[in-house]
């Protein structure tokens, strides 16, 4: 088949890696093209490029599209009556509050073929646009493989305490939480405390861009970093913390449970869909109690066998979700998507 990719953008973001993952899967068997919907450099790019992937920005003819994420809505609503369309949607919460900020998504949900979660908790926050759409919806978990790629995944040497946090700097992900938790430590603990902030910079609030200035040694922003990099930092870590206010199914949450490495999280009902509970894979806090999340942390900086157990523990759910193979699943829903295409184009 001849499919295009229509990918959101070339800097490094879960649904980007999912994509790129999907990508290496699909050019094996197919004629495989990728349009961004913002188009810019990035690694995600360079990686596309390395696959011998085309980036084009004009297609005539196609036999299905897979859109990514729900920005996409505006060309899947073009796109559907013309061709079957695959929409994988990674957004939680903050879709739906795009879908009311610019109503002319909506439509899409009428002209997509299948559609593809990663959690059930998506099709919860959806289904005032589901209830009378005539796509297929799934529920596909993504998993990222690339860890089990790589030759050396030797950790990054570190001084003290290492706190790895992963994902864009802007509102959404909340990253200031991290800042202003590791501030109300203990001297003598803050002390001994380096936070690594891996991910595009885009915004960060007043109070703790002043705090993180004043401190670099403490607070390092390193931007994009190539996935290898990205894992060696995480495999460092002596914890990793996601603070978002909204979330689906965070990549980064099972690569830290791959590595082993504990999980301080915002207490998000999608977790739950999931299997992540507080205190049994992963410790919790509700989104913007900084002195919570800085009394998780402190309880896996200084009880290492606290910090062992959970660890462990998330591994141990991670495994349970590797038996199932995502990308073959998705390469089946493309497929029933093009059948379905050529089903209508003979009258059926």
């Amino acid at each position: 088949m001849k499919i295009l990719l229509l990918n959101d953008e070339f800097y490094t973001t879960g649904a980007s890696i999912a994509m790129l993952r999907l990508a290496e899967r699909l050019v094996q068997q197919h004629e495989v093209m990728v349009m961004p919907r913002r188009d810019g450099e990035g690694e995600i790019r360079k990686q596309f490029e390395a696959l011998g992937i085309p980036i084009v920005h004009n297609v005539t003819t196609v036999d299905v599209v897979v859109a990514n994420t729900l920005m996409a809505g505006l060309h899947v609503a073009e796109a559907g009556p013309k061709v079957p369309v695959v929409w994988w949607i990674h957004e939680a919460e903050v879709g739906r509050d795009l879908i009311l900020r610019f109503p002319a998504l909506a439509p899409a949900f009428q002209h997509a073929s299948q559609i593809v979660f990663q959690t059930s908790y998506q099709q919860k926050v959806y289904q005032s646009f589901l209830f009378d759409s005539p796509a297929s919806c799934h529920v596909l978990p993504f998993w990222n493989d690339a860890i089990y790629r790589q030759e050396d995944l030797g950790p990054k040497p570190k001084r003290g305490k290492r706190i790895v946090c992963i994902g864009t700097i802007e509102p959404r992900k909340r990253m200031e939480d991290t800042v202003l938790a590791v501030e109300a430590m203990p001297p003598a603990l803050r002390e001994e405390v380096e936070c690594v902030f891996i991910g595009k910079y885009l915004e960060l609030p007043e109070q703790a861009r002043r705090i993180a200035d004043a401190a670099p040694q403490r607070y390092r922003f390193l931007g994009e970093q190539a996935n290898d990099e990205v894992l060696r930092y995480l495999a460092s870590a002596d914890t990793y913390v996601l603070a978002s206010y909204s979330e689906s199914q965070p990549l980064s949450i099972w690569e830290a449970f791959e590595l082993e490495v504990p999980v301080c999280l915002s207490d998000l009902e999608t977790y739950g869909h999931i299997g992540l509970q507080h205190g049994r894979n992963a410790l919790m806090h509700p989104v913007g109690q900084t002195a919570v999340l800085s009394a998780n942390l402190q309880q896996l900086l200084t009880r290492p066998t606290l910090a062992r157990e959970l660890a462990r523990a998330g591994k141990s759910l991670l495994l349970k979700n590797l038996t199932r193979d995502w990308a073959d699943e998705f390469e089946r829903i493309i497929a029933r998507a093009a059948m379905g295409a050529e089903l209508r184009k003979l009258g059926y």
